[in-house]
């Protein structure tokens, strides 16, 4: 309700600083629209972010002639906003006094109109989490509605490094890494050494690593399969009999500290840990290129005048994959000025390990060098060394080694070894970079020693600049043979959109995450064989075990692209085949069974169970092998490592299933599909389709080997009779025998057997709406890129397959370095008890997949490189181009645009390839290509194959947006992407707009809402020509929404697609608009989240 009242001024001091300055709050917000405030602290209420006035830029606003009253709160004045030389009305609003109900606001103001707020606790159309709290208020041109990403990072100009100024110790998000396959090691932000968070609630496991382990998290260092055993870990699966296995973390060698002296004789240290007060400018950057982490600081430890410059930079170097490097340049001293430099190799970051040794190396073995080994705890055979050697600039700095500062504040660790050195700076400048060598026995059995000592001892003797010139070259050479996607219109410097910006950081960092964290499957034992863990060499999440999430998620983008990276995960399986072997004999049963997580030995253990557990792993492991041959084309390796592991899976099948005497189909029982909220179920749907698919695939195998007679004949009666439950009134696929639709759903599972299993089933697009509804929004980062992939291929109409691809990433991505955590709320206490992975690499593996497998349609056949291409509006007209995928010796790049796809024949070892193109394309068929040669062909638009609801102007419209905070994951866009199954949701029950613009002005006589299951109390719908204060008008209200799809306890277990709430507005004539905006207030059902409505859709007719 509106009344006039004299306009109140806004007193707003004292003055807000410049936004240039560098303070703990910065986001690095040079990119980004008229900023309006910026703070820490503030008050939610009604789901509208109320800001301290001392964090307002009063400059930017202008006062209104209107005010308002908001009942309990009081008489607001309200403020209008000129960005873009166009003005925002009552942008924002101030309560000088407000009532005593609301005296939390006194002082506060408010924003709403054309403002975006970003913050953790306010993510809304495509803005990413940023680590921390910092919250910022953003003014965006009133009638744009496509809204605009904002970053706690910048990009680059060409987009491949990636800078933040926030100085964000709190966070483990904030932190990038090095690693190159072999090594890693995650860094703090201070650009160094080791950090460590304290739990939460460490009793209940709140803030720690999460299962297993539960430890601390902390700035990890690592090597690849540097796995140790131990008696029992705190989470597991099934009872522990002792022998766990879980990674070991080896001595922190990214440790370089800098102590300085001040005139009265104090001393102080740049370590991790260092006041905030002290650092007067910060930034630091990763290049998502070639992996460099260089981080600047400005400290002045003694609050004088002078700032000493830092500059740490780090890399794990790619082509020499046991050599770390850090360099410190320091400047800003004075002539002559003595300053210690510190080199360690800190054991307080060593976990799990024993037989701890560390020291210096005599001048005769090499100079200026410290030691450190370690044993991973358990296992007396392998042994890690560190050896770090120090080289100092010579131009003109004399050093001496003296005593550690105290200051440096190490630890009496047994692997921890340092050594200091007093150098003279001359110039007033230090340049110093140390040089590590790293190596386990488990790559360099026998010379582990001295390969570390080699790796040190040549770095230094090469010098800086070869080296960093060496493994820029490396990193080149991976990116020119293997490929990348490239998104067109992203990094424009006119009329480029920045959703297209952010995609293309999202998939470039995606590619990035995989490669730094795997090795050439070419170099042989302990380097191309150790697969990927769910976070790589980022962490020691998920303890560093193999689980399905490297043969199912990260191998199918690598294999397109870079297929021998693809092949370490392979590798992997088949060093562990003779323990998968041995594993089934436990059992009686015949093949081979591989436990769910695997680690040193691909033994059964209690947190990696091979039996009664996650067998589909098996047929994911198998799976794998058949793509990676159908690509190769590789038969020696089918035959000496493919089949094999193939033969074993399907051995065990044949001996494992039962067969149903009265019907003669097979059951399997007591097993757990990847939704790990139902374990040991019977008939598990994507298990038994995945059985299905193994012996077929093995069939084939068998026949191009010519060994088709020692196939047995159950092989095919199993997969031709494996049993598949469905829902008989939907033909929804059942996930288990006694599923119900009350049962929530962890992850993808069911809409797996669509992609990548391609198992024929009654109603694809049935079982896709069911189970889109069905799962949890606690869920890990990868589910909805299945989504995503099988709306491209399945879609008739709209564009849900863009609205999955946004939610399979802009949750889950963190800045600034466009890393995926598991979970879309990292809080463990209000995202259902988990502690999120991070950096979370079968999310990304996911990702990637929508662009390899999904726009493009690739699928893997023998025959031919098959594409079945799509795209959304939102891509059109430009699209992307996939370079460089691989094909039976054949290289392809493959573009997708809005009306055409191309296929380029770049290279190629025969004369012709077959490219096979799917049926719904209007160029279907089977195409000759020659090398140099492209295929033009149609791209399927499900956009422009008519309307879900007849004559809907408002589907997948050229803008939509929210003014609300929405759930994560829950897009504005949704409602106008011609799919019930998603859905926009505030983050409130306070009134919420939407906004849609039509693209240009329409006639329309009606409105259809689908609610789908909660609809608001009330909705109001306003249209106009213009999207502004006075160019909107009310056309429509209903302020007693009505229920027109009930709850029905009788049927609510059916698995079926359940009716939506609808509403329906007829207009007393025809109206002409261009916008149209959709209010909704309050919500019918209530729930924990305080969200409101749900709006599947609106149509405009």
């Amino acid at each position: 309700m509106r009344s006039r009242f004299q306009s109140a001024p806004l007193n707003l001091s004292p003055d807000t600083p410049s936004v240039q300055k560098h303070d703990s709050r910065h986001c690095n917000l040079e990119r980004q629209r008229l900023i309006l405030a910026e703070t820490d602290t503030f008050e939610t209420v009604e789901g509208n972010i109320y800001f301290p006035a001392s964090s307002i830029h009063k400059e930017n606003f202008k006062e209104s002639n209107h005010e308002t009253v908001c009942g309990w709160k009081g008489t607001a004045s309200y403020y209008d906003i000129v960005v873009d030389g166009k003005v925002n009305k009552e942008a924002a609003w101030y309560y000088a006094k407000p009532k005593d109900a609301a005296k939390n606001i006194t002082g506060m103001v408010a924003f709403w109109k054309g403002v975006e707020v970003k913050s953790p606790l306010s993510m809304i159309f495509s803005a990413r989490i940023v680590a921390g709290i910092c919250c910022i208020a953003i003014a965006v041109p009133a009638v744009t509605a496509s809204p605009v990403f904002q970053r706690a990072a910048e990009a680059s100009s060409d987009g491949w490094t990636l800078t933040t100024t926030k100085l964000n110790t709190t966070a483990f998000q904030s932190e990038p890494y090095v690693a190159n396959g072999y090594i890693g090691s995650r860094l703090p932000v201070e650009g160094f050494g080791l950090r460590v968070y304290p739990a939460v609630d460490y009793e209940n496991e709140s803030g720690t690593q999460g299962w297993p382990l539960f430890t601390l998290r902390q700035t990890a260092s690592m090597i690849a399969g540097f796995y140790g055993q131990v008696e029992n870990t705190r989470g597991t699966n099934f009872a522990q009999n002792g022998g766990e296995q879980v990674i070991s973390l080896v001595p922190t060698w990214t440790s370089l500290y800098l102590t300085v002296s001040s005139p009265l004789g104090e001393s102080a240290t740049y370590r991790v840990g260092t006041d905030h007060s002290q650092i007067k400018s910060f930034s630091q950057s990763l290049s998502i290129r070639d992996g460099i982490v260089q981080t600047t600081i400005g400290w002045s430890p003694f609050n004088s005048s002078k700032i000493i410059q830092l500059r740490y930079t780090v890399l794990a170097h790619r082509s020499r994959p046991t050599l770390g490097l850090v360099r410190l340049d320091v400047s800003g001293l004075s002539d002559n000025q003595e300053v210690i430099i510190t080199d360690a190799l800190d054991g307080a970051g060593a976990q799990r390990v024993h037989e701890e040794h560390a020291g210096a190396l005599s001048g005769t073995e090499l100079a200026n060098a410290i030691f450190s080994s370690v044993k991973p705890i358990g296992i007396n055979n392998v042994t890690a060394w560190e050896i770090s050697s120090l080289e100092i600039d010579g131009q003109g700095n004399e050093y001496n080694t003296v005593d550690v500062p105290k200051s440096v504040g190490l630890g009496t660790e047994g692997s921890t070894a340092a050594q200091s050195y007093a150098i003279s700076a001359s110039a007033g400048r230090v340049t110093v970079f140390k040089a590590v060598g790293i190596t386990s026995s488990d790559a360099f059995e026998g010379v582990e020693k001295n390969t570390a000592l080699s790796t040190a001892k040549k770095a230094r003797s090469d010098g800086w600049d070869k080296l960093v010139m060496e493994h820029k070259e490396a990193w080149e050479k991976i990116w020119s043979e293997g490929g990348e996607v490239l998104i067109h219109g992203a990094g424009k410097s006119k009329g480029s959109k920045p959703i297209l910006d952010e995609l293309q950081l999202t998939t470039r960092s995606s590619f990035f995450e995989l490669l730094a964290n795997v090795r050439d499957g070419n170099e042989g034992r302990g380097l191309g064989d150790n697969s990927i863990a769910p976070a790589g060499l980022t962490s020691d999440s998920y303890a560093g075990g193999i689980f399905w999430d490297a043969d199912t998620w990260m191998f199918p983008s690598l294999l397109s692209l870079f297929p021998d990276y693809a092949m370490n995960i392979n590798n992997y399986r088949t060093k562990n085949l003779g323990a998968a072997i041995d594993n089934v004999k436990q059992f009686n049963r015949d093949g081979l069974l591989y436990p769910w997580v695997s680690f040193r030995f691909g033994d059964c253990t209690g947190i990696g169970p091979c039996y009664d557990y996650e067998y589909h792993l098996n047929n994911d492991i198998a799976l794998s092998q058949w793509h990676y041959f159908i690509t190769t084309k590789n038969q020696t390796w089918l035959e000496e490592k493919g089949y094999p592991i193939m033969k074993g899976v399907s051995e065990f099948w044949a001996s494992h299933v039962i067969k149903d005497q009265n019907t003669g189909r097979y059951i399997t029982k007591n097993e757990t599909d990847p939704d790990e909220y139902a374990n040991f179920v019977d008939n598990a749907a994507f298990t038994n389709a995945g059985i299905a698919v193994t012996l077929r695939n093995s069939i084939k195998a068998a026949s191009i080997l010519g060994k088709s007679n020692q196939v047995p004949s159950s092989w095919s009666d199993i997969a031709e009779n494996i049993t598949i439950l469905y829902e008989p009134t939907s033909d929804v696929v059942l996930e288990y025998d006694g599923f119900n639709a009350t049962i929530p759903v962890k992850q993808a599972d069911v809409v797996l057997m669509i992609y990548p299993l391609e198992y024929t089933v009654l109603d694809p697009h049935e079982d896709m709406a069911f189970y889109a509804g069905a799962n949890s929004p606690n869920g890990p980062g990868m589910t909805y890129s299945i989504f995503s992939i099988n709306s491209a291929q399945l879609s008739f109409q709209g564009c849900e397959s863009y609205t999955y691809l946004l939610q399979s990433s802009e949750p889950y991505v963190r800045d600034p370095f466009s890393q995926f955590s598991e979970q879309m709320n990292d809080v463990y206490a209000t995202n259902g008890g988990t502690n999120p992975a991070y950096t979370f690499l079968t999310g990304h593996g996911g990702y990637l997949q929508i662009w390899t497998h999904g726009f493009t349609g690739y699928r893997p056949r023998l025959e031919c490189f098959y594409l079945d291409p799509s795209l959304p509006p939102q891509l059109a007209p430009d699209g992307f181009t996939v370079k460089g995928m691989k094909w039976q010796g054949s290289v392809f790049d493959v573009t997708v645009a809005g009306s055409r796809t191309m296929i380029k024949r770049r290279s190629g070892q025969s004369s012709k390839a077959c490219v096979q193109i799917g049926k719904r394309n209007r160029n279907s068929g089977k195409f000759q290509l020659s090398v140099g040669q492209t295929l033009t062909v149609g791209t399927f638009r499900s956009d422009l194959n008519g309307t879900l609801v007849p004559g809907n102007k408002a589907q997948c419209p050229p803008a939509v947006s929210s003014t609300a905070p929405i759930l994560p994951g829950q897009y504005a866009i949704a409602a106008t992407d011609g799919s019930n199954a998603t859905y926009w949701r505030p983050q409130t029950r306070a009134a919420s707009s939407l906004y849609i613009d039509l693209g240009k002005v329409q006639n329309f006589r009606s409105l259809h809402l689908n609610f789908n299951h909660n609809p608001p109390k009330s909705y109001t719908i306003f249209a106009g020509a213009t999207n502004s204060t006075t160019g909107l008008k009310q056309i429509a209200k209903v302020d007693d929404v009505k229920i027109t799809a009930p709850y029905n306890a009788d049927d609510a277990n059916i698995v079926r697609v359940r009716l939506a709430n609808t509403s329906d507005v007829t207009l007393p004539h025809s109206i002409k608009a261009r916008f149209v905006q959709l209010v909704v207030e309050g919500v019918q059902t209530e729930d924990a989240s305080g969200a409101g409505a749900t709006v599947a859709e609106i149509a405009v007719i």
